[in-house]
């Protein structure tokens, strides 16, 4: 990997969360994970202790599909600039593992994963028959 200079004249971010990764320059691995668990209720009751094992829920013990490389890849970069010239970025939010990155990286591995659940008193669906 060819290393190079990254410059960013002005960076706006409003937030970055929940493994959200802003890099600059360059690096050899980026590799941000995430497990999420969102209950979304009809009163806002809450104990605090809500599912603190999250062991239960599949989505988060299986494994990723992660596609099979069939092809060779030929590839070929050439750099005629050792830098790389950003004049401004802006960015309302980068989260669940996304990532900002100006510059150059061997390996990007992200993954997300996100469980909601939503409980009602009563039937959302009720009388829309």
């Amino acid at each position: 990997m060819h290393s190079r200079s990254s410059l960013v004249n002005w960076m706006n971010i409003l937030s970055v969360d929940s493994s959200g990764t802003v890099q600059i320059g360059d690096s050899n691995q980026i590799t941000p994970e995430t497990k999420i668990f969102a209950i979304q209720r009809e009163q806002p009751i809450f104990k605090g202790n809500e599912y603190e094992d999250l062991s239960s829920f599949s989505i988060y013990s299986q494994p990723l599909p992660i596609p099979l490389l069939t092809e060779a890849i030929n590839h070929v970069t050439v750099h005629e600039n050792p830098v790389i010239k950003v004049n401004s970025i802006q960015v309302l939010g980068v989260a669940a593992s996304g990532v900002i990155h100006v510059g150059s990286t061997r390996t990007i591995q992200a993954e997300s994963r996100v469980k909601n659940i939503r409980q009602f008193f009563t039937d959302p669906n009720e009388g829309n028959e």
